[in-house]
This record gives structure tokens, sequence and C-alpha cells, in this order.
């Protein structure tokens, strides 16, 4: 990425002392000077920052929606993978999911007459950060040993064709939409959305990541619940509950996000430490939109409460409890000290984005309470160990 973004964009941008003030001006705009979102101090300044800083930094945040579709199974089997990236900047998601599928597509490369095993359409109306893009993807395809065919589009992200995609991937572009117009925006928001549901087989899927901040992260789960209302799609992941609301909208304080440890390459692992920014991991929200109803794991009639983990636990003298979002709502899982068993030691492990299934969950209460005869599965739907 630093060496396509050289190649157009030249040295000066890319020093040190000019990439901390371009890196802390967008953070700004994303976060407290969210009216200036679309007036850079400096655009060259800018799109060095989005290029050398902040595409290596969220890359690897579409693994966690990538490794729970091919967790079941869903992730579509046709060669090319046939993948639309709207809104791709310099190509965050789309290298993300070369660098976490590569080993799943194969090595084709230098096969003769091999075909491509993914096919990247990426759409952003910078033409300037689609050369980047283009230009990291197909180096990276080559260190991968992955044959990818990468074309790029200079337009409008919202109303682009989509070319009968397999996936459609949705980075940061939402947002955008409702920083200026917040009502009108999640409309149009929901619009992209349904449209590139619209586009896609059967067994297709819309993958969107936004920033984790409160307002960004409850205009998502807005957006979500508008697509249930029109019919336009399934809820796959995050959530085990499927239908509207989310339940995070109940409280205005409220908000659902991922945070995920990530070990960044030194060079920007360095502008972390220097801008102040990203040195706790990797947070973002995310939705994932099937055509198909799919449940995020697999949970037999009968056979108890998925329940995914949307805060950080909470060990306490004497008890443990996690808030678990599922179809009841939100609600709080506590497991007592005296009433620790093998089979519910499982909630111990519990980390955000686990799920857990709760067998014979009793009651319809304000909490689950676990005891000594609760059955609890603790699942990784991304698998952390292996995107």
């Amino acid at each position: 990425m630093r060496a396509a973004a050289r190649a157009e964009l030249g040295d000066a941008p890319l020093a040190t002392g000019a990439l901390v003030r371009s890196i802390v001006d967008r953070s700004l705009r994303y976060t407290s000077e969210r009216e200036r979102l679309a007036a850079p101090a400096d655009r060259t300044g800018d799109l060095a920052a989005r290029a050398a800083f902040f595409t290596i930094a969220d890359a690897m945040k579409v693994a966690v929606p990538l490794g729970e579709l091919c967790g079941r199974g869903a992730l579509p089997a046709r060669r090319p993978l046939r993948v639309v990236d709207l809104g791709a900047g310099c190509g965050a998601m789309s290298l993300g999911l070369l660098a976490a599928l590569g080993a799943r597509l194969g090595a084709r490369l230098g096969e003769p007459g091999a075909s491509p095993e993914v096919a990247l359409s990426l759409v952003d109306r910078d033409a300037a950060a689609l050369a980047i893009a283009a230009a990291a993807l197909r180096a990276l395809a080559a260190q991968l040993g992955v044959t990818a065919a990468v074309t790029t589009r200079a337009g409008d992200a919202v109303s682009a064709p989509l070319d009968e995609p397999d996936l459609v991937v949705i980075g940061s572009l939402l947002n955008e939409l409702t920083a200026a117009d917040p009502r009108g925006g999640i409309e149009r928001a929901t619009s992209v959305v349904a449209r590139a549901l619209d586009a896609l087989p059967g067994d297709g899927a819309v993958i969107v990541i936004e920033p984790a901040l409160r307002e960004t992260s409850r205009a998502l789960h807005e957006i979500r619940d508008a697509i249930l209302a029109r019919g336009a799609g399934h809820v796959f992941a995050p959530c085990t509950r499927r239908g509207a609301p989310c339940t995070a909208l109940a409280d205005p304080t409220d908000w659902c996000h991922e945070d995920r440890p990530l070990e960044l390459p030194p060079r920007t692992a360095e502008l972390a430490r220097l801008t102040h920014l990203r040195d706790s991991g990797m947070k973002f929200s995310y939705l994932v939109l099937r055509r198909q109803p799919l449940a995020l794991v697999p949970v037999s009639p009968g056979g108890g409460e998925a329940w995914r983990v949307v805060g950080v636990p909470r060990p306490e003298k004497g008890k443990l409890e996690v808030i678990g979002c599922g179809e009841r709502g939100r609600v709080p899982i506590r497991l007592l000290r005296r009433h620790r068993a093998p089979e519910n030691r499982a909630i111990e492990r519990a980390a955000r984005g686990d799920v857990l299934v709760v067998d014979a969950a009793p009651g319809e209460g304000p909490r689950v309470e676990l005891d000594e005869a609760t059955r609890v599965e603790r699942i990784e739907p991304a698998r952390r160990t292996e995107p």
C-alpha cells in the first residue's frame, strides 16, 4: 500500500510530519468535526493518510464477517468470486478480503489458462484513490499466489451498476451519507443496501463496515431495521436476533460494536503512537445481510437460546455477568460462583463477539440466571485464531 501510494503521490505527503497532520485532521472530521467530513485541510495529504494509515489499519475488519460466513458454509463457492467494493477508496475492504481469503481461494497464479479466483470491482468517486487500490491489490494477489482480476470505476457508489456480484462490501460509506442529513441520509443509505441485496444471487451477501462511534453505529442499526421492514433481506451477523427492532436502539446512549485485537505493521504502529490513534485494538460496527435466511450459529429446535456477547464480561465478587443480545433482547446472563459447574463454565471464557448457546435458560425475567444444570456452549463465529 505504501509503495502504491508513493507511486501515485510522491514522497512529500508520505513524510512522517505531513502524515501525522493529515491523519489527525481526518480523525477529527470523523469524530468531533463531522460537519467538515468532506472538507479536508489538504486533499493530497488526506489521500496519503487514507492510503498509508487508515487503509492498513482498517483492512482486516472485513475478516470477521468473512470468517463468520465461511464458518457457516455461506461464502458463495463460484469461481471467480465476484466482489463489488462500493465506496472503495484506497481498497481497504478488498485488501482485507484478499488477505483473509487468500488460502481459501487457492494458489492458481501461473497455471496456464487459469481463470481468476476472485474478480474485484471497485467503485469510488476518487480516481487517484482507485489507482492506489488497484496497484496494491495486484501486488498483494501476486504475493498470495491468488489470481485476481481487478477493475475500477470512478463514479458515484450510490448509483453505480453492480454487475451481478456474489458479495458486496461497503466500508465506511454509509455514514458519509448520513453526516449532513441524518434522516434523509439513512433513507439513502438504506436504498444503497437494498439495491445491493437486490443484485445478489440467492446465496450472496452484503457486508457493511462502519466506524464504532455511537452516532454512526446507531445509524447502522436503523438501516438494519429499515431493510427488515422492507423485506429486502435477512440479518446474518452480528445478530442472533433476526427480527426488529435492534435492541441497542431502545437506549439512546447504547450502540453495538466489535473490539478485536490487532497487531499493526511497524510503520503503521508508529503512526498510531504518534497520533494517539488505533492503539487499543480494531473497533468497528458491521452488518451482514443475505437474500436467504441463515442463522449465525446452528441451534436445534428446542436446543437453547443463542446470545451474542455485546459487551465486556463483568466479573464481580461471587458472580460473573455478561450482556447477551438475542431474540429476547439485551439481557444480562449471570453465573453465581456457587452455581459453577462443568456444564456452565464456558461462560467464564466468553469475550465480546462470542455467541453463548444456553440450554434450558429458566424464566422470562430481566436476566438469565445459570444454575448447576444449565448447559452453556461458547462459539467463536469468526474463529479468532483463523479468519
